[in-house]
Protein backbone atom coordinates (compact mmCIF):
# COMPACT_ATOMS: atom_id res chain seq x y z
CA UNK A 1 0.00 0.00 0.00
CA UNK A 2 1.64 3.32 -1.04
CA UNK A 3 1.62 6.32 1.30
CA UNK A 4 2.33 10.01 0.86
CA UNK A 5 4.06 11.97 3.62
CA UNK A 6 3.25 15.63 3.20
CA UNK A 7 4.40 18.57 5.29
CA UNK A 8 1.47 20.78 6.16
CA UNK A 9 2.01 24.07 4.31
CA UNK A 10 -1.52 25.19 3.53
CA UNK A 11 -4.52 26.09 5.65
CA UNK A 12 -6.43 23.05 4.37
CA UNK A 13 -3.51 20.83 5.50
CA UNK A 14 -3.49 22.48 8.94
CA UNK A 15 -7.22 21.83 9.24
CA UNK A 16 -6.85 18.20 8.13
CA UNK A 17 -4.01 17.68 10.64
CA UNK A 18 -5.99 19.17 13.52
CA UNK A 19 -9.23 17.40 12.59
CA UNK A 20 -7.49 14.01 12.31
CA UNK A 21 -5.70 14.29 15.65
CA UNK A 22 -8.71 15.67 17.49
CA UNK A 23 -10.79 12.73 16.21
CA UNK A 24 -8.12 10.38 17.58
CA UNK A 25 -7.19 12.30 20.74
CA UNK A 26 -8.25 9.43 23.03
CA UNK A 27 -5.83 7.09 21.23
CA UNK A 28 -2.78 9.38 21.44
CA UNK A 29 -1.65 8.10 24.87
CA UNK A 30 -1.25 11.67 26.10
CA UNK A 31 -2.05 11.60 29.84
CA UNK A 32 -3.44 15.13 29.93
CA UNK A 33 -6.79 16.88 29.93
CA UNK A 34 -8.13 17.72 26.47
CA UNK A 35 -7.04 21.40 26.60
CA UNK A 36 -3.42 20.40 27.22
CA UNK A 37 -3.60 17.72 24.49
CA UNK A 38 -4.84 20.42 22.13
CA UNK A 39 -1.77 22.51 23.00
CA UNK A 40 0.61 19.65 22.17
CA UNK A 41 -1.26 18.82 18.99
CA UNK A 42 -1.34 22.40 17.70
CA UNK A 43 2.09 23.69 18.75
CA UNK A 44 3.90 22.19 15.72
CA UNK A 45 1.79 24.42 13.46
CA UNK A 46 3.43 27.44 15.13
CA UNK A 47 6.81 26.19 16.36
CA UNK A 48 7.75 23.60 13.78
CA UNK A 49 6.07 21.38 11.24
CA UNK A 50 3.14 19.03 10.93
CA UNK A 51 3.21 16.00 8.66
CA UNK A 52 0.20 14.29 7.12
CA UNK A 53 0.28 10.59 6.25
CA UNK A 54 -2.09 9.82 3.38
CA UNK A 55 -3.07 6.49 1.88
CA UNK A 56 -2.51 7.09 -1.84
CA UNK A 57 -5.14 4.53 -2.87
CA UNK A 58 -8.08 5.91 -0.89
CA UNK A 59 -6.53 9.37 -0.44
CA UNK A 60 -7.55 9.12 3.19
CA UNK A 61 -5.44 10.42 6.04
CA UNK A 62 -4.14 7.51 8.16
CA UNK A 63 -1.54 9.22 10.33
CA UNK A 64 0.04 12.46 11.42
CA UNK A 65 3.12 13.72 13.20
CA UNK A 66 4.00 17.09 14.65
CA UNK A 67 7.39 18.35 15.74
CA UNK A 68 9.05 21.58 16.79
CA UNK A 69 12.49 22.99 17.31
CA UNK A 70 13.72 23.94 20.74
CA UNK A 71 12.28 23.25 24.18
CA UNK A 72 10.36 25.26 26.74
CA UNK A 73 13.14 24.97 29.35
CA UNK A 74 15.59 26.28 26.71
CA UNK A 75 13.24 29.18 25.79
CA UNK A 76 13.07 27.60 22.30
CA UNK A 77 16.58 28.85 21.60
CA UNK A 78 17.99 25.32 21.76
CA UNK A 79 16.96 24.68 18.15
CA UNK A 80 19.50 21.88 17.84
CA UNK A 81 16.80 19.80 19.59
CA UNK A 82 13.76 18.61 17.66
CA UNK A 83 10.92 17.64 19.94
CA UNK A 84 8.28 15.33 18.49
CA UNK A 85 5.03 16.46 20.09
CA UNK A 86 2.72 13.90 18.53
CA UNK A 87 3.00 10.88 16.23
CA UNK A 88 0.02 8.73 15.39
CA UNK A 89 -0.78 5.96 12.89
CA UNK A 90 -4.19 4.34 12.77
CA UNK A 91 -4.09 1.08 14.68
CA UNK A 92 -4.79 -1.26 11.75
CA UNK A 93 -1.61 0.01 10.01
CA UNK A 94 0.82 -0.11 12.94
CA UNK A 95 2.24 -3.54 12.09
CA UNK A 96 3.19 -2.58 8.55
CA UNK A 97 6.23 -0.92 7.05
CA UNK A 98 4.39 2.39 7.45
CA UNK A 99 6.22 3.06 10.72
CA UNK A 100 9.61 2.71 9.02
CA UNK A 101 8.50 4.88 6.09
CA UNK A 102 7.10 7.50 8.45
CA UNK A 103 10.25 7.57 10.56
CA UNK A 104 12.34 8.08 7.40
CA UNK A 105 10.00 10.87 6.24
CA UNK A 106 10.25 12.52 9.66
CA UNK A 107 14.06 12.39 9.65
CA UNK A 108 14.16 13.76 6.09
CA UNK A 109 11.77 16.60 7.01
CA UNK A 110 13.83 17.53 10.06
CA UNK A 111 17.09 17.53 8.11
CA UNK A 112 15.73 19.64 5.26
CA UNK A 113 13.92 22.09 7.52
CA UNK A 114 16.59 22.60 10.19
CA UNK A 115 20.08 21.24 9.44
CA UNK A 116 21.22 22.35 12.92
CA UNK A 117 19.24 19.60 14.66
CA UNK A 118 21.48 17.14 16.47
CA UNK A 119 18.99 15.49 18.82
CA UNK A 120 15.41 14.25 18.56
CA UNK A 121 13.40 13.87 21.72
CA UNK A 122 9.89 12.87 22.70
CA UNK A 123 7.84 12.17 25.81
CA UNK A 124 5.78 9.03 26.40
CA UNK A 125 4.01 7.25 29.20
CA UNK A 126 6.56 5.54 31.43
CA UNK A 127 4.17 2.68 32.18
CA UNK A 128 2.75 1.77 28.75
CA UNK A 129 4.41 -1.62 28.16
CA UNK A 130 3.56 -1.79 24.44
CA UNK A 131 5.23 1.58 23.86
CA UNK A 132 8.25 0.69 25.98
CA UNK A 133 8.94 -2.33 23.75
CA UNK A 134 8.84 -0.08 20.67
CA UNK A 135 10.99 2.62 22.24
CA UNK A 136 13.57 0.07 23.41
CA UNK A 137 14.68 -0.03 19.77
CA UNK A 138 15.53 3.66 19.98
CA UNK A 139 17.30 3.19 23.31
CA UNK A 140 19.55 0.58 21.70
CA UNK A 141 20.98 3.34 19.48
CA UNK A 142 24.31 4.78 20.70
CA UNK A 143 23.90 8.01 22.68
CA UNK A 144 20.18 7.52 23.32
CA UNK A 145 18.78 8.14 26.78
CA UNK A 146 15.60 7.69 28.79
CA UNK A 147 14.75 9.59 31.94
CA UNK A 148 11.53 9.60 33.95
CA UNK A 149 9.79 12.71 35.27
CA UNK A 150 6.36 12.61 36.95
CA UNK A 151 5.34 9.31 35.33
CA UNK A 152 6.49 10.34 31.87
CA UNK A 153 9.57 9.09 30.06
CA UNK A 154 11.75 11.48 28.08
CA UNK A 155 13.56 9.75 25.24
CA UNK A 156 16.47 11.44 23.47
CA UNK A 157 18.11 10.08 20.32
CA UNK A 158 21.01 11.58 18.34
CA UNK A 159 19.67 12.49 14.90
CA UNK A 160 22.56 10.85 13.05
CA UNK A 161 21.86 7.57 14.89
CA UNK A 162 18.16 7.82 14.02
CA UNK A 163 19.10 8.38 10.39
CA UNK A 164 21.37 5.32 10.41
CA UNK A 165 18.56 3.28 12.00
CA UNK A 166 16.19 4.38 9.21
CA UNK A 167 18.74 3.31 6.62
CA UNK A 168 19.02 -0.13 8.23
CA UNK A 169 15.22 -0.44 8.29
CA UNK A 170 15.01 0.50 4.62
CA UNK A 171 17.64 -2.10 3.65
CA UNK A 172 15.79 -4.70 5.72
CA UNK A 173 12.46 -3.91 4.04
CA UNK A 174 14.08 -3.99 0.57
CA UNK A 175 15.78 -7.30 1.33
CA UNK A 176 12.45 -8.71 2.56
CA UNK A 177 10.69 -7.56 -0.61
CA UNK A 178 13.41 -9.10 -2.81
CA UNK A 179 13.02 -12.44 -1.02
CA UNK A 180 9.26 -12.41 -1.73
CA UNK A 181 9.75 -11.68 -5.45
Amino acid sequence: MPFEFRISNFEMDHEAYMDFLIRHHDELNLPYPFAMKLSFISSPLFLGKAMLVIDEVSYRMVGAAGFGYGTGPGDYEDRHICQVEVAFIEEHLRCTSLFAQGLRALVDAIQSDNPDVRQVQFWASATEERLNRLFAKFLALPGSTRSTVNGLALFTVPLHELEAYCSRLRRSVIAGNNEKA
